[in-house]
């Protein structure tokens, strides 16, 4: 199939190429609504028995096509930098070979023990529960609805909502599944940036006033086995970088995007 380059499509919308960050995407500020599955088998999670029964995503083939899904494991590792007890600040390299992808997402799981990378190619976790989370460029997804077979939600808390005050889920939250594209029709619900990119449930950790710049929003998600994570995006650029974009919104060329740094812990 072929594919729009991400800077032609910029032309094409007549958005500005920003000097000093002319690989990087625009503002993305959707949240996603709950989707529609129905049952197939999937394997069981390897930790934790789910509270929820695996569910056959729709929209197979336009993810494949839309979502430049790939057949092969993407070779990168996942770090953790964090020194908080119970607290964890995971590295993961989701550069996935530039901003016209030639690798599979990152798949990885929460566990007490930091995020664990899950070894699948985009196609193979297409139909496995065995993930949670997954990280490619600025797209971050679930495995829940259109994304995955499993049920894992998410939740955007309330804006003045910091990452040490959060100890417990507000009652209020209310969750989402991926559905990013329409039900039956399976057409893409976009993210808003112009791109093509899905808006994930989690499409709100970043806005673009010349780079990636973090909103600071805190979100909750809700794991298949019922456990709750509360998690923060800190970075899509190197720390040094990721500074200079937040406070003057520019950053040095290059610019070391798609090195996502998230921040997380278990509630409860």
């Amino acid at each position: 199939m072929t594919k729009t380059s991400p800077l032609l499509a910029l032309v094409t919308l007549g958005l500005p190429l920003v000097a000093g960050c002319p690989s990087d995407p625009p503002a993305s500020t959707a949240d996603a609504s709950v989707g529609v599955d129905a049952p197939v088998v999937a394997e069981p999670d390897a930790a934790i028995a789910p509270t929820c029964d695996p569910v056959d995503p729709a929209c197979e083939d336009q993810s494949i096509s839309q979502l430049d899904f790939f057949d092969t494991v993407n070779p990168t590792s996942i770090a953790e930098e964090g020194t908080t007890a119970g607290e964890f600040t995971s590295v993961i390299d989701a550069t996935a070979g530039g901003m016209n992808p030639t690798e599979s997402y990152v798949y990885a799981r929460f566990t007490p023990e930091g995020l664990e990378k899950v070894e699948l190619s985009d196609e193979d976790a297409f139909g496995s529960t065995g993930w949670d989370i997954a990280f490619r460029r600025f797209i971050i997804r679930l495995n829940s609805g259109v994304s995955g077979p499993s049920c894992v939600e998410g939740a955007r808390t309330a804006p003045a909502t910091t990452f040490e005050t959060l100890t417990e889920a507000p009652a209020s939250l209310s969750y989402h599944r991926e559905a990013y594209f329409t039900e039956g029709s399976c057409d893409l619900v976009p993210d808003g940036s112009g791109l093509g990119s899905p808006a994930t449930v989690l499409s709100s950790f970043w806005e673009y006033p010349g780079c990636v710049k973090m909103t600071g929003n805190v979100y909750v998600v809700r794991l298949a086995d019922g456990r709750l994570v509360k998690l923060q995006v800190l970075g899509y650029y190197p720390p040094e970088n990721q500074e200079a974009c937040d406070t003057t919104g520019t950053v040095p060329v290059p610019s070391g995007g798609g090195r996502i740094r998230v921040r997380w812990a278990f509630l409860g």
